[in-house]
């Protein structure tokens, strides 16, 4: 995480950098009775080496094994205790670790959470009780074609980039992993200047930088950099042809990054397409047709590179008209763009949606900490409502011609369909 010259920051919103290169952020709610707080770190499933994956799967666990003063016992009846909600999740890009408290409580939820975070010791007795539970997920998985497509799609449109690997690692690679493995990775990664702190709620900001700068201050830092590599998403197509009474279906093509400056007229195209009952995706394919089940369309936006995902759940004997329908929906879309009254209807549903959010401590403290880690910057809500509102008929359109819909684009599909009888006289890229 790259330290430029830090925006101004007016109350509610403050920030802070702390000597070893921890940087903080807040957004101070009074009103709540509770405050939520993250330690967000700039390390994911994408540094993991080949024959590691999900080792940052088990990390995320073991640190909520042991320190040199708590057994895993004491903290889970220390989590019990405070009344906390337990905050935690490795994504491929960064990995977060928080809690949300009662405000009053929030002293002794820093102090245990600092401890966790900075005192881990791994102890090889809880190792091996959680890593046949890792392997267990992994074999679960077989049996979740829904999740099984999604590592499909990603692995075709991430083609040839550390983002197609399985999040969760294989048998393969999580069966042969050690204490020292996890000890290795958090030694390069866990340092303060690859860290975060984000904290939303009722809280006293002062006091949240003395408490804070107390407990991170002798983290050090020199962490290494992240992996980064640009995925080159091409016209794919990938069929996993099994037995099943459900064809499942993804379509990607490459979109708009965190930060552009079209981020949210993608969100609002995504709303249009198939973000909702009134989107034309279900309009089309559910409603007219009843093709499908389920069929949704939803921006996926990285650090490097974004994608529109579109997911659509089907019979097999509905496959195929299932895949020309959005196929000719695309095209629609890449050639006309979107009206505007589809555009103010979707303007209203996001906005709701935003002002929603807004009233939790939680999806504040994941907003601001997305936003700064993307953006270097905290938007009010009002920011980005008026972002919302500015977005145009002709914005999208321009949208549209910078990422064309229908290519490059990426196809994963599961179920008893061949690819010759999924795609036939459809795919033409």
């Amino acid at each position: 995480m790259s330290a430029p010259t830090i925006p101004e920051l007016h109350p509610p919103f403050f920030y802070h950098r702390l000597t070893n290169g921890m940087e903080m952020i807040g957004h101070q709610m009074p009103s709540l009775g509770s405050a939520v707080f993250g330690i967000q770190l700039g390390v994911g499933a994408r540094d993991e080496e080949d024959g590691q994956l999900g080792l940052g799967q088990l990390l995320e666990d073991m640190l909520f094994q042991g320190t040199p003063t708590r057994s895993s016992r004491q903290i889970t009846d220390s989590i019990e205790l405070l009344g906390a909600r337990r905050i935690v999740g490795t994504n491929f890009e960064t990995t977060r670790y928080g809690a949300q408290v009662v405000h009053t409580r929030l002293e002794p939820a820093l102090e245990l959470w600092a401890d966790l975070i900075l005192h881990p010791t791994l102890p090889r007795k809880e190792f091996d009780q959680l890593k046949p539970l890792l392997i267990q997920a992994i074999r679960r998985r077989e049996d979740e074609p829904m999740r099984r497509v999604g590592e499909l799609i990603m692995q075709s449109f991430y083609r040839e980039s550390r983002l197609a690997r399985p999040l969760l690692g294989t048998l393969e690679t999580v069966e042969p992993l050690r204490t020292e493995d996890l000890r290795a990775f958090y030694d390069k990664y866990y340092r303060a200047d690859k860290a975060l702190f984000a904290i939303a709620g009722n809280f006293d900001w002062d006091w949240v930088v003395q408490k804070v700068s107390a407990l991170f201050g002798d983290w050090a830092g020199g962490g290494a950099p992240s992996h980064l590599d640009t995925p080159q998403p091409g016209d794919t197509i990938a069929v996993m042809q099994e037995k099943g009474e459900q064809e499942h279906v993804y379509l990607a093509y490459p979109s708009v990054t965190f930060g552009d400056p079209d981020y949210y007229a993608n969100i609002l195209m995504c709303e249009i397409f198939g973000g909702g009952m009134t989107s034309r995706l279900f309009s089309e394919v559910r409603e007219k047709r009843g093709l499908v089940y389920q069929v949704s369309a939803f921006p996926q936006p990285s650090q490097q590179i974004g994608a529109v995902m579109i997911y659509a759940g089907s019979t097999p004997e509905k496959g195929h008209e299932t895949v020309e329908v959005i196929m000719q929906e695309l095209r629609k879309l890449g050639e006309h763009g979107v009206t505007q009254n589809e555009l103010d209807l979707a303007k209203v549903q996001i906005k709701s949606e935003l002002v929603m959010q807004s009233e939790s401590s939680s999806s504040r403290m994941g907003g601001i900490a997305r936003s700064w880690w993307y953006e270097r910057r905290i938007s009010t809500i009002a920011e980005i409502k008026a972002k919302i509102d500015a977005v145009t008929v002709e914005q999208i359109a321009s949208l549209l011609q910078r990422f064309p819909p229908t290519h490059p684009l990426t196809l994963a599909a599961l179920g008893p369909v061949s690819q010759a009888d999924l795609v036939a006289g459809i795919w033409t890229n």
